[in-house]
């Protein structure tokens, strides 16, 4: 409730406005039943026109003040429900870019996005419904029970006592319906879960001809989700007969007793006529309250879910670690004895890495699977934080810069090339958004991208689908390594990136990075043997240890892991 109760606080000043219009309502609806009693026992059975002219003038004066407040009302509740969506819309955002790797994996990308929308979707509808139809029940109810009272103790206490049954039995229900509304939405997360795995794998799933498997799975997310919203609607079900026979049961014994005292004399026609309107109203205010209540549990439950991702504490996060003064040295990015281990891991990944890139020189890293190799880049960016040694660029330790201008001096090309849906301009933008025309054509021409890029009829305005998926898997990574190009950066960091690329293209883009970008250290993390043969330097990890450092020719002779590297991709002979 921490962030609900912050939004109300920066958001008084309406929520005051939509409460003062509530209100007029409810003293408007509550003075209704007191004018027609007055109409009927000082006008129609005296026979007295002009007061029931007077009265009927009062009534219209009230009801064009009811209406008004009524329209006020509704309209500041959903505008204040709707802000209350976006506030916590860009609070889950603005959470996800601090989230590590790690705490975002730990959550999970399917229940991330039913937090985002249906969480929040049903937190918004909610809201507004509580402000207009629970927020004036309490002053109704009171305000009837007063005003009954002051006409007939008895018919009071017979009020009281309908709207005691009333909410016991509405507390009841709610209660059994708050752990099965939390249980809906976690089955809401594998239901986005399953059909978001079925529709991006939907070409895995064909190739493999895994259409029946995956029927059964979605079938079986569908059921566990249905099993769990018919026995709530089997709770509420019960609620709305039960509180249809206390409504009228309630009525039915206000008029009986009242018809009593009317005949002893001691009760007018016109008050049992207001104290029947009033234990209608009253209970007709608590059927909506209760109607919209059975929506609580769930509002609960996703405000819980929402808040728990808000108030996760980053991993990640800006330091205050003074920044050292930067010495005269070459090298513009270092690694001094760096250790890193993933959550849970009993062995680090990385083990007392130590090495420098120096300006102007292509830092190749190379080695097995799961040596090691995509984590030096993730560490290089921040994307986790290391546990021992220390990671500098320009003599500074990155963690003394922030998150923004660290990324900022990193040109990051990954392992998966994602193209963003919108233009190739767009796209090329996400580098730099102050980018000319010039600039994104130099970049496409690097990256070898231009070649296709200008056989499209509108050129740097043509569409992107979403993922990059009209784009084949080469064209992608070339559109991704001219984004990171765009952005004039002391480092680039190649994860990968030649992989889909012919070796003509492969070649040609390598000697064209080297021509142009001669002031920046270029690290490219290959599989290929081919793609770093001309690297100023070249590292070979073996399980998260350096095994080897220095040229091709050199690690060929001096490096048995290189060596069984190269001999499985070229034709090399034993010496």
């Amino acid at each position: 409730m921490k962030y609900l109760k912050l939004f109300l606080k920066e958001r008084k000043g309406k929520l005051g406005i939509t409460l003062i219009m509530l209100l007029g309502q409810v003293v408007g609806t509550l003075l209704i039943p007191f004018l027609i009693a007055g109409i009927v026992d000082n006008g129609i059975l005296k026979g007295d026109m002009n007061e029931i002219l007077r009265i009927g003038i009062q009534m219209i004066i009230v009801l064009l003040i009811t209406t008004v407040s009524a329209v006020l009302g509704s309209y500041y509740s959903a505008d204040l429900a709707a802000v209350l969506g976006y506030y916590m819309r860009d609070k889950i955002f603005h959470k996800s870019q601090e989230l590590s790797i790690h705490e975002f994996d730990t959550i999970g990308v399917s229940s991330m996005i039913t937090r985002t929308t249906s969480d929040i979707s049903n937190l918004q509808q909610t809201f507004g419904l509580v402000l207009q139809l629970i927020v004036p029940a309490p002053l109704i109810i009171g305000v009837s029970i007063i005003m009954t009272a002051y006409t007939n103790i008895t018919l009071a206490v017979i009020l009281i006592l309908s709207v005691i049954i009333f909410i016991f039995f509405a507390r009841l229900i709610l209660k059994k319906s708050i752990y099965i509304s939390k249980r809906i939405q976690t089955k809401l997360d594998n239901i986005n879960q399953v059909i978001r795995e079925s529709i991006t794998g939907i070409r895995v799933i064909r190739a493999f001809g895994n259409e029946k498997y995956e029927e059964d799975r979605e079938s079986k997310a569908f059921k566990n989700y249905a099993i769990d919203m018919i026995k709530l609607n089997k709770l509420f079900a019960i609620l709305n007969p039960t509180i249809w026979i206390i409504m009228g049961l309630s009525v039915a014994i206000i008029v009986w007793i009242g018809g009593v005292f009317s005949i002893k004399g001691t009760m007018e026609i016109g008050q049992i006529t207001a104290v029947t309107e009033y234990a209608i109203i009253t209970l007709s205010y608590l059927i909506l309250a209760t109607t919209t209540s059975v929506t609580l549990p769930k509002m609960k439950s996703c405000l819980d879910r929402i808040e728990e991702v808000l108030e996760i504490n980053p991993e990640i996060k800006d330091l205050n670690i003074e920044k050292e003064a930067v010495k005269k040295n070459p090298a513009v990015v270092e690694f001094k004895n760096v250790s890193f281990f993933y959550h849970g891991a009993e062995e680090p990944v990385i083990k007392n890495l130590s090495f420098s890139c120096n300006k102007g020189e292509t830092t190749a890293i190379i080695g097995s699977t799961g040596s090691g190799k995509s984590t030096i880049a993730n560490l290089l960016l921040r994307l986790h934080d290391i546990d021992e040694g220390q990671i500098c660029i320009n003599g500074v330790d990155i963690r003394s810069l922030s998150q923004k201008e660290l990324r900022y001096k990193v040109g990051y090309v990954p392992q998966k090339a994602f193209l963003f849906s919108g233009t190739i301009e767009n796209n090329l933008k996400m580098g730099d958004k102050d980018a000319t025309k010039e600039d994104m054509k130099r970049a496409l021409s690097i990256s070898q991208a231009d070649s296709f890029v200008d056989k499209l009829s509108m050129g740097l305005d043509s569409e992107v689908s979403q993922g990059g998926s009209n784009f084949s898997g080469g064209q992608k990574q070339r559109l991704a390594i001219a984004r990171a190009l765009i952005r004039k950066a002391p480092v680039y960091i190649f994860d990968d990136s030649f992989s889909a690329l012919d070796l003509k293209t492969d070649s040609a883009l390598r000697k064209s990075l080297k021509e142009n970008m001669t002031g920046a250290v270029k690290i490219i993390i290959a599989q290929r043997v081919s793609t770093i043969m001309d690297a100023d330097q070249i590292i070979v990890l073996d399980e998260g240890k350096l095994v080897g450092i220095g040229k091709h020719n050199e690690l060929i002779k001096n490096c048995s892991v290189y060596k069984e590297i190269a001999k499985s991709q070229m034709n090399i002979k034993e010496e």
